[in-house]
């Protein structure tokens, strides 16, 4: 029992550095039973292998074969060791999400009048704002799951964005 007690708390705890991976791009952890408070001797002691899924991708992640680890690496809820993202970072991506559902009220709303009203409309808009709207919240739920990454947030909001001013120019065009 005392065995099972260590490898848990040895498959918890691990080392962020580039030093401590394979080469396959996995990260290694250390037995806390087996570390000695030197420093020195730490470096030698038994290490087992941990998915690097949980940080930053790396060159193992970007094969072809890789896919899903590559997606689970960036999109992902955080776990208890993930710090918090930071205030300001998270305030900005909410103000921007909060004026991108505001704006999207415009297209969705003339679609929904001319639904309901029996309007004259062509044949593809409802399915065409349907699906640009679909896409451009996926974007923005995309977003909020890689706050912790630096730039893939920022580049599915401008992505939501360009879909929602494409939805709004279709519905004062086609309509």
């Amino acid at each position: 029992m005392d065995g099972q007690v260590r490898q848990r708390i040895a498959s918890t705890v691990r080392t962020e550095s580039d030093s401590e991976r394979d080469g396959e791009g996995t990260l290694t952890t250390v037995d806390p039973a087996d570390a000695s408070s030197d420093a020195a001797t730490t470096a030698g002691n038994d290490h087992s292998a941990m998915p690097a899924a949980r940080t930053a991708p790396d060159e193992a992640a970007r094969t072809p074969g890789r896919l899903r680890s590559a997606v689970s690496a960036r999109f992902r809820l955080p776990a208890e060791d993930d710090p918090a993202p930071r205030a300001k970072r998270l305030v900005g991506l909410s103000l921007w999400a909060a004026v991108l559902a505001f704006l999207g009220l415009i297209p969705g709303g003339r679609l929904g009048v001319t639904l309901a009203l029996g309007m004259p409309a062509p044949g593809w808009y409802a399915p065409v704002t349907l699906a640009l709207g679909v896409l451009g919240i996926l974007a923005m739920v995309g977003g909020f799951a890689a706050i912790h990454r630096d730039r893939l947030p920022t580049y599915l909001f401008t992505a939501a964005t360009v879909l929602l001013l494409a939805n709004i120019t279709l519905a004062y065009s086609a309509l």
